[in-house]
């Protein structure tokens, strides 16, 4: 182990040459804004910034972008930092393999200082760019000073900003100097000595040494650990195989978290979600490629299988944990006679239903994830995993008057989704799908539902006699797409909207509204208009309410058969 000191401006030329590199198993950049700006602020008053653990081997060769020339340091600790550094100084790294992106991250991160700013310790103030602070003089870009290579070249920066403060002789001369001084000490960031630990040990002892700098310092989960020790076994496996199955999923709309392909990929092969209990030994190349291709080809059939009910984003699920046990029954039965996703999707809705797999999660996950492994029938499988869930496959009306806006009752919102989805409930202006564009196609980047409050929150609001809760119940709610939601009948009263875009009796109940809210026919404008009065908003509730537990009830029992 060697230690060093390098200029802020040397690790940033290290990055853009390739001299250092990140290796696969390394996560993207993640750091927001905000952090970018306080590392600027910490190197300018001199904080420590932590020193950069780099690992000297040519031996290894599986870097994060698989591109030219192949670097022999790799950056184990100090990525996010140095990724940071290079933003700040206008230089893109190495590994930043887009341009286009690249452009729009130096827009994004551009950090600010004040080179008038009046605090009591001369401090200069640092902020993130916005619109008012581009157009004051006063505010600099960082990345303007730090990209400049000699101290020199910022005198005619400084006679620029001085003119634009200023027009009148007098005042340049006497603002000359003190914004110089602070320019030159933004500059002097550049020179910044930053500590550097050089590590020259075998693969295997950095996989351990990333990951206990990672589970010490708390920031990447125990997933994302294991992650990386499979990677540093399996060279070129995560840039290969893994990251673009996941940039496919991320493109479709699921963007998911590294624990539910590991855990799938523990419960396919060891009937274990914990990953305490897996054998280092699981993760060797003889049998990851194996359980990996397993495990892919489950995760893109379910997901396949949930498009035909519409769901095509994790964000409508109450938990994305429970994909993981449902990905292991699919790949463990799908080939046997008797397995039927609409049996195991019945069972995932009531485990949703029943909370098992929200919060600390790990115990019910890895006794159901072993359940599954260990039985030896898809009926047997069921049974054992329904056995232990604290609900009935029956929804009541009531459950449809509390708010769908809490994290308790996102299972229900769900319901009334899949329900609406399977009735064929279309947007009341365009008359698409949910779900679906105008041409019919699924939205590849998954669709966002829109929740439309029937009776206008603001119209609800105004009478002062309803509460949050009464408004925001279930039961007021419906999808539509976003420009009907937005722009077209927000705000209205029903009768309103409903007149103005007439919208169908037929497409009024494939909304699940109540027999008695849908007219007969337009002639009778008064007597349609009282029907949907503010004063009938508590039976109109209370009706639908009843129309869509029934309705979820027949669903759940569809599924069942």
């Amino acid at each position: 182990m060697a230690i060093e000191q390098l200029k802020v401006h040397e690790i940033v030329k290290s990055s853009v040459s390739k001299s250092v590199d990140i290796p696969e198993f390394q996560r993207e950049f993640v750091w927001d804004p905000q952090q970018v700006k306080l590392l600027a602020e910490s190197l300018y008053r001199d904080y420590p910034i932590g020193s950069f653990l780099l690992w000297d081997s040519s031996d290894y060769q599986e870097a994060k972008v698989a591109q030219g020339a192949k670097a022999s340091q790799w950056i184990v600790d100090g990525q996010q930092r140095t990724t940071a550094l290079s933003l700040l100084l206008g230089q893109k790294p190495y590994w930043w393999d887009s341009a286009e992106t690249w452009n729009k991250a130096l827009k994004r991160y551009d950090v600010m200082a004040n080179v008038l700013s009046e605090s009591k310790d001369d401090r200069i103030e640092f902020a993130l760019a916005n619109p008012i602070r581009k157009r004051d003089a006063r505010w600099v870009s960082v990345r303007e000073i730090l990209r400049i290579e000699k101290v020199e070249d910022l005198t005619p920066i400084t006679q620029e900003i001085v003119r634009k403060i200023s027009s009148e002789v007098e005042g340049n001369m006497e603002l000359f100097p003190t914004i110089h001084s602070r320019l030159v000490r933004i500059w002097q960031l550049r020179e910044r000595d930053i500590p550097i630990v050089k590590i020259n040990h075998e693969v295997e002892d950095v996989a351990e040494i990333f990951a206990r700098l990672n589970q010490a310092g708390t920031r990447v989960k125990e997933a994302d650990v294991i992650l990386a020790l499979a990677a540093v076994r399996n060279p070129g496996w995560v840039r290969k195989k893994y990251l673009p199955f996941c940039g496919d999923l991320e493109d479709r709309g699921w963007d998911l978290d590294a624990g539910i392909f590991i855990r799938t990929m523990t419960g396919v092969g060891k009937g274990r979600a914990r990953l305490i209990e897996v054998p280092k030994d699981f993760w060797r190349p003889e049998n990851l490629e194996t359980i990996w291709k397993r495990s892919s080809i489950a995760i893109s059939d379910v997901l396949k299988r949930f498009a035909e009910f519409g769901i095509l984003s994790p964000d409508l699920l109450p938990s994305t944990n429970s994909l993981i046990p449902l990905f292991v029954l699919h790949e463990r039965w799908a080939e046997g006679a008797s397995y039927s996703f609409k049996k195991a999707l019945w069972w995932f809705l009531l485990a949703n239903w029943d909370g098992r797999y929200s919060g600390a999660a790990i115990t019910s996950l890895n006794e159901d994830v072993r359940s599954i492994f260990e039985a030896s029938t898809f009926e047997e499988a069921i049974t054992r995993l329904t056995n232990r869930l604290q609900v009935e496959p029956k929804l009541s009306g009531e459950e449809f008057l509390n708010r769908y806006d809490r994290a308790g009752n996102r299972f229900l919102r769900l319901m009334l989704y899949l329900i609406l989805y399977d009735n064929a409930a279309p947007d009341w202006v365009d008359g698409s799908l949910l779900g679906y564009d105008k041409t019919g196609s699924p939205i590849t980047s998954g669709f966002q539902p829109q929740w439309h409050h029937i009776f206008p929150r603001s119209i609800l609001k105004k009478e002062k006699k309803y509460s949050d809760d009464d408004i925001n119940a279930l039961a007021n709610i419906t999808v539509l797409n976003e420009r009907t939601n937005v722009k077209k009948i927000s705000a209205k009263y029903p009768w309103q909207y409903i007149t103005e875009f007439t919208i169908s009796p037929e497409a009024l109940r494939r909304h699940a509204i109540p027999p008695s809210f849908i007219p007969s026919s337009t002639g009778n404008l008064e007597k349609f208009k009282a029907k949907w009065a503010i004063e009938n908003y508590t039976d109109f509730l209370i009706e639908r309410a009843e129309i869509l537990a029934e309705m979820s009830s027949k669903f759940l029992e569809e599924l069942a058969k």
